[in-house]
């Protein structure tokens, strides 16, 4: 294998060719930073690599690799999107990074990808210009097109040759869902060709290649794909039905998933270069909206909360954990013990009334089996070797790394339970509480200073929800007891632990309720006082909702349960002296012992299933709330969504006064990842920015109006309005 000498005109040097004595010329992506992107400037390098690959006689083929080892390529520079100031420049961007692609994509000389670790966005559009994809059994090996996640559509082809390639309905699963898929599912639909080991890659990529060769005539990439593909009633059924569900789905908000099933039907109705063309344009209308500044800033910083995660555990070069004790047989133990179990770590497991440890230990056994029956596992990767133990006697658990918790809410059982366990485990295993309403510190006092006690509160159902909440004892406790080398170590544990069961871990001040739960609460609150006040149940569920919220806030507390709302609520109101208040018509609802969805009955009535009914008569019957036949009309509508919202944004403020979190960025990545609050509204802190602080402040003097005595509004609040100040500049 010969080196290539290659002078990049950019001065830029991202790309290594090596040729082969066989003329296979590979090409791999080697960029300055951990990660391969396609910036401008490996774009413009590309180029330059692919004239002399069209010129050069010698070359009889090419492969595509990354040096990386954990990444082929990532897709388009984002920050070079965030900073595109006008349509027509997205519109330059795009059309030229098209242009480079559809040269690739005609190349009458055999092309192959050589994909190992992730491969994204246009790092899977450069992938679909080749004659054949090559990928690794690996689980870092993923593919997928995240575009629609981020506001706009994929630019470099994807909207046009994916679907040539694996057919409409699997192009758009992966568009549409914007998630990506393991090696074994792209082997399914035909994204890869086959998939080798990482030390055969490069053998099988040159075996590859000579079979090409040997073919009397390559056919062009594109030109294969515009002859596969005909017309069909079928695809057109799909389309359609893509086009309702996402109407439903997005209400609106997120246009993006609308736009690219237009895009995709304007190229396979009229042709793929009409179809470039039609992507091209929607790219650049969508990748300058606020919909998609909003969807790009929250990626970046959840995804430097996850970095920063895993970058603390790096500084304090400490051992990862391995061995983790749950304890809790409810729907949060459960829930942890399988995530944990599910990303390769060892799981030691009882509940904590031991007599029901065995009965609970098989219902997650059998969860655990049929979720893995259902997921592309890769054999011999961790995930495929589940290592589940039930563990009935205190001592069983000596060598877990962390003990985690999720029994009832009651300080002094949890104080009982790690007492109890001091005896058997390792000087440095964390106590780690799901908690959220009792004070870490107090714990950390009880329990002795030998073991770190944390709080980390994971969100149900915690397959789905991505936020932890990570809570130490008080910056006073730990120096005092001279512990800030344990708990700095400790901490970095679980923010690495968090970060590799796929959360986005945020540091909170140690106060009731923390960030999340405070916030919640106001989002309920508001919901029973205008209960209370003779607004219709239907109409505040829908005004949150076409508000962009997920669920409205009457579901919310059905799905939560009674009791633990009014729990949070209760927490609130006493650590605020009284400053959040509960209308009186909770009580009222307290006494109908109503509890929520689990069990049957709570606002609504819920069968067996778990399909909601109807809203409960005893609240219109017994109570006197209100149900109407009719619709709010937009300014009641608006007045609603103000008595939900506003007072979140008002509690977010406090919440930064406090020093509950430090960052308006940290409350917004939490507001959306823990709460639901609309991701294309980037954040409540974002939102309050974007209606204007003195609008807010004006709108919550009017909520605030309706209560006796009158909620007194935020000093933040008050001195940005005054100022006309920002939570972003």
């Amino acid at each position: 294998m010969a080196t290539i000498k290659f002078e990049s005109s950019t001065g830029n040097k991202q790309l290594k060719l090596d040729l082969l004595d066989c003329g296979l010329l590979f090409v791999r992506f080697d960029s300055p930073q951990k990660a391969n992107h396609l910036t401008s400037s490996v774009i413009a390098e590309f180029e330059e690599v692919l004239t002399r690959i069209e010129q050069d006689g010698t070359i009889k083929a090419v492969g595509l690799l990354s040096a990386k080892p954990d990444n082929f390529l990532l897709g388009a520079d984002l920050r070079e999107i965030m900073q595109l100031k006008s349509e027509q420049a997205a519109l330059d961007l795009v059309e030229r990074g098209q242009a480079i692609f559809s040269r690739f994509a005609r190349l009458l000389k055999p092309t192959i990808a050589g994909i190992h670790g992730i491969c994204l966005g246009g790092g899977l559009e450069m992938a679909l210009c080749c004659h054949k994809r090559l990928a690794t059994m690996d689980k870092r090996t993923v593919l997928g097109l995240p575009e629609t996640k981020l506001g706009f559509v994929p630019g470099l082809g994807g909207t046009q040759r994916l679907p040539r390639l694996v057919g409409v309905k699997n192009a758009l699963e992966l568009i549409l869902s914007a998630e990506p898929v393991d090696v074994n599912k792209a082997l399914e639909i035909g994204l890869v060709d086959q998939i080798v080991s990482e030390a055969k890659l490069e053998k099988e990529m040159e075996a590859t290649a000579k079979l090409l060769l040997k073919e009397s005539c390559v056919v062009a990439v594109d030109k294969q794909y515009s002859d596969k593909y005909t017309p069909s009633a079928a695809d057109d059924a799909v389309l359609k039905t893509s086009r309702r569900s996402m109407r439903m789905i997005t209400r609106g908000n997120y246009p993006a998933l609308l736009q690219v099933i237009d895009v995709i039907e304007k190229g396979l109705k009229s042709g793929l270069v009409c179809g470039l063309e039609e992507e091209a344009k929607t790219f650049a209308q969508l990748s300058i909206t606020e919909t998609s500044r909003n969807l790009v800033f929250l990626f970046f910083n959840a995804e430097l909360a996850r970095q920063s995660a895993l970058a603390a555990a790096e500084k304090e070069a400490i051992a990862a954990v391995q061995t983790i004790g749950v304890i809790g047989g409810g729907m949060m133990g459960l829930g942890m013990a399988q995530l944990i179990a599910e990303h390769g770590y060892k799981v030691l497991f009882r509940t904590h009334n031991k007599a029901r440890a065995a009965e609970v230990f098989n219902q997650l056994q059998e969860k655990l089996q049929k979720n893995t029956a259902r997921k592309h596992f890769n054999a011999g990767e961790p995930e495929d070797r589940i290592d589940l133990k039930l563990a009935l006697e205190d001592q069983e658990f000596s060598q877990a790394d962390v003990i985690l918790e999720a029994i009832e809410e009651k300080f002094a059982t949890k104080i009982d339970l790690f007492k109890q366990f001091s005896q058997f485990v390792k000087p440095d295993c964390i106590y780690a509480t799901i908690t959220s309403s009792l004070p870490v510190t107090a714990m950390a006092k009880e329990v002795g200073d030998e073991h770190p006690v944390i709080g980390t509160h994971f969100f149900h159902p915690t397959e789905k929800m991505p936020l932890v909440e990570i809570a130490l004892p008080t910056p006073e406790f730990i120096s005092e007891k001279g512990l800030e080398e344990k708990y700095r170590q400790a901490n970095a544990k679980l923010l690495q632990f968090s970060a590799k069961l796929g959360k986005t871990p945020i540091a909170v001040k140690d106060t009731p309720c923390y960030l999340i739960n405070r916030l919640l609460a106001c989002y309920l609150l508001g919901a029973a006082s205008l209960a209370e006040t003779g607004v219709p149940l239907n109409w505040i569920d829908k005004a949150a909702i076409d508000f962009g919220m997920p669920i409205g806030p009457l579901t919310l507390l059905d799905e939560i349960g009674f009791d633990l709302a009014l729990s949070i609520a209760k927490t609130l109101s006493a650590a605020t002296d009284g400053r959040v208040m509960l209308p009186s018509v909770l009580a009222k609802v307290e006494t109908l012992g109503i509890r929520g969805k689990r069990f049957g009955s709570g606002v609504y009535q819920w069968d067996d299933s778990g399909k909601r009914l109807g809203i409960n008569p005893k609240l219109i019957e017994e109570i006197g709330l209100k149900e109407s036949a009719g619709s709010a009309d937009e300014i009641e509508s608006e007045k609603i969504v103000s008595n939900l919202i506003l007072p979140m944004v008002d509690e977010a403020a406090r919440c930064l006064e406090e020093k509950i979190v430090r960052r308006a960025r940290e409350v917004d990545i939490a507001s959306v990842l823990g709460l639901g609050f609309p991701a294309f509204r980037g954040g409540i802190l974002k939102y309050a920015d974007s209606v204007g602080i003195a609008k807010v402040v004006d709108k919550l003097n009017a909520v605030y109006n309706q209560s006796e005595p009158k909620p007194r509004i935020s000093n933040m609040l008050i001195e940005m309005a005054q100022s006309n100040g920002k939570f972003y500049s």
